[in-house]
């Protein structure tokens, strides 16, 4: 008899529980990947409230408090001082804060933690990562063995990004086909100038030229070097190649055609491929 007056209040305990979650749901937030120094970055938190009032948002950089919005208190808004955070108040609010001159020390993890008010008393916590980083400056440089390919020969060269920080990404592209790179290196370079060390990415190719990469006799090979920071800033530059053609073959004919030969000659000279090599 016990048993069957004990077991219901525990289902009933537990429906209850159940039943008040679902309150406060898809929390999201969002913030750049990447930022340039010295510019503004917007961060968003997104909520669903699901009708009961809001009671706090509160924003921090890893574990520190830097902005809480309040609805119930005057002001709204309340600024925690932390080194390098300069809220934009009039910009920021309950589903958002602007921070303004975002320099390099303000890469790093943010949260955003959201309270319902009563009855419910729910909080969620979402988090995400920021990135403050100088843009490229320049194109990656590309050196190749050779300006000249058959099908069959194995490209080799390499790339080099200019200095960044973080360092660049390298990615290679032959006529359209991603090639993994043979290896990645990164060398510190340093400005006098410059308090921030900065990285250059060396990537090195190896890639077998086949029928599948080839678009047909006659045809170009396009080697492109891409170097992105984070995919929020790139830049590249390409490298055309030529095919190359037996010599003896441009100058096979009859007798008759073989007049003129000097000529002949001339104008075979002026056909052998030339390598063309275009930077964007």
């Amino acid at each position: 008899m016990e048993i069957r007056i004990i077991f219901p209040r525990i289902l009933l305990m537990v429906a209850t529980v159940f039943a008040g979650v679902g309150g406060l749901r898809d929390v999201e937030i969002r913030a750049p990947l990447a930022v340039p120094p010295g510019s503004s970055a917007t961060l968003t938190c997104k909520y669903d409230l699901e009708g009961d009032p809001l009671y706090t948002v509160k924003w921090y950089k890893g574990r520190q408090e830097f902005f809480r919005y309040v609805p119930k208190e005057l002001p709204h808004t309340r600024v925690f001082p932390l080194p390098g955070v300069n809220v934009d108040i009039s910009a920021s609010g309950p589903t958002k804060v602007v921070l303004r001159d975002v320099q390099k020390a303000l890469s790093g993890r943010y949260r955003c933690e959201v309270s319902a008010d009563a009855p419910n008393f729910h909080t969620r916590v979402v988090s995400t990562n920021m990135h403050v980083i100088h843009n490229l400056e320049g194109e990656p440089r590309i050196l190749l063995e050779k300006l000249r390919y058959s099908v069959g020969d194995t490209l080799k060269g390499n790339c080099t990004a200019p200095p960044s920080s973080p360092p660049a990404n390298i990615t290679w592209v032959v006529n359209g086909h991603k090639a993994l790179p043979k290896s990645i290196r990164h060398i510190i370079w340093r400005n006098g100038f410059d308090e921030d060390s900065k990285s250059m990415t060396i990537a090195d190719l190896e890639f077998e030229v086949d029928v599948n990469v080839v678009p047909g006799s006659g045809g170009k090979l396009e080697v492109r070097c891409i170097a992105d920071v984070y995919q929020a800033y790139a830049t590249e530059t390409k490298v055309v190649l030529s095919e190359e053609r037996p010599r003896l073959a441009s100058v096979l004919g009859s007798r008759d055609s073989s007049l003129g030969s000097l000529n002949t000659w001339s104008s075979c000279l002026l056909m052998l491929p030339v390598a063309a090599l275009v930077s964007r």
